[in-house]
């Protein structure tokens, strides 16, 4: 089969490339699944950049998300799971034609779900509704501040946090993402490459500070976020863009009594029950077919042009996610 290869770490166009690798096969309890459709994250490029180099073997195929048909069941495995469309997940490796998933995690997708947003309903929606729901300790009409907040998980928070009663202000470094942030939901958006936030969340706030702050930047600009917190608020710390961690003894959080926060979907995803991990994606499956999560599809392009794909995953100004598709 046809798969994305990574032997070395570096630039993801550069160092990415098709190539042609054995076909998997499923064992017991698996699902043998022909991807559709595979999402480009963040994460997937720091991988490939060796962010993550201490826990990642070379070589490697990039890819967590995806969605496809079971086409093949390994031993003791349902056959009925042939010919249903799926979200292969609980792996790695999707960057391929095919994957394996063991039976038990993959999620069946609703017809009422394209692939499009089906492919994107895992890590973004679930993260940012835990971080909203179960890490913030969030009372009802809470003040968000997200920076980052043009990405895909920034878009998804200002509609959950329209859904929840919460007031999000949406941090961005251009003007065109303003428009599309307040009618997806956020209270309000600032650029921050020409306007100070500070006002705009004290106003809301009556001068007290934000309630929760979503850094997906890391370094010095997940670090401002304190400034914008309220004394005992709490600032998560979810993503890496700057390549850089942002430190929980940060002074600028001790100073003010802020509690800063990691959070990993994972240790949720290893914990939880498979009733639960159904449960989980029939709510975000709920929310996609009553129109309240809007998970828009920026590009797609075929295994062969991944060079192509990942510099359009990383341009600027870009509406929506791009795929890896065929």
């Amino acid at each position: 089969m046809r798969a994305v290869l990574c032997g070395r770490f570096g630039e993801p166009a550069e160092v990415l490339a098709a190539a042609t690798v054995p076909d998997p096969q499923p064992g017991p309890g698996e699902l043998l699944v022909r991807v559709t459709a595979r999402t480009i994250n963040p994460s997937d490029l720091l991988t490939v950049r060796g962010v993550y180099s201490r826990h990642t073997v070379l070589p490697l195929i990039p890819g967590f998300e995806a969605v496809g048909v079971v086409t093949a069941v390994g031993p003791g495995t349902d056959p009925a799971w042939v010919g249903r469309r799926v979200l292969p997940l609980k792996g790695s490796g999707t960057w391929a034609e095919s994957v394996t998933s063991p039976a038990v995690w993959a999620v069946p997708v609703p017809d009422g779900v394209d692939d499009g947003a089906a492919v994107q309903s895992y890590i973004n929606p679930l993260s940012v509704d835990r971080m909203l729901s179960v890490d913030s300790g969030l009372e009802p009409g809470a003040v968000v501040v997200a920076n980052a907040a043009a990405s895909a998980c920034g878009r998804i928070a200002a509609q959950t946090c329209r859904d929840r009663g919460d007031r999000l202000v949406a941090l961005v470094r251009r003007p065109e993402p303003v428009a599309e942030l307040l009618a997806l939901g956020a209270a309000a958006v600032v650029n921050v490459a020409v306007d100070d936030p500070g006002p705009v969340v004290m106003e809301l706030t009556g001068g007290a500070g934000a309630a929760l702050g979503l850094d997906a930047i890391g370094g010095a600009a997940g670090a401002d976020l304190v400034r914008l917190l309220a004394p005992g608020a709490r600032l998560l710390s979810y993503g890496l863009l700057s390549g850089r961690l942002l430190r929980p003894g940060i002074g600028e959080a001790q100073g003010r009594g802020v509690e800063v926060r990691g959070f990993w979907l994972r240790p949720w995803t290893e914990s939880v029950t498979p009733a639960d991990w159904q449960a989980a994606f029939a709510v975000v499956f709920g929310r996609i077919m009553a129109g309240a999560l809007v998970l828009p599809v920026a590009a797609r392009f075929p295994l062969d042009d991944v060079a192509a794909a990942v510099r359009a995953a990383e341009a600027p100004g870009r509406r929506g996610k791009v795929l890896l598709v065929g």
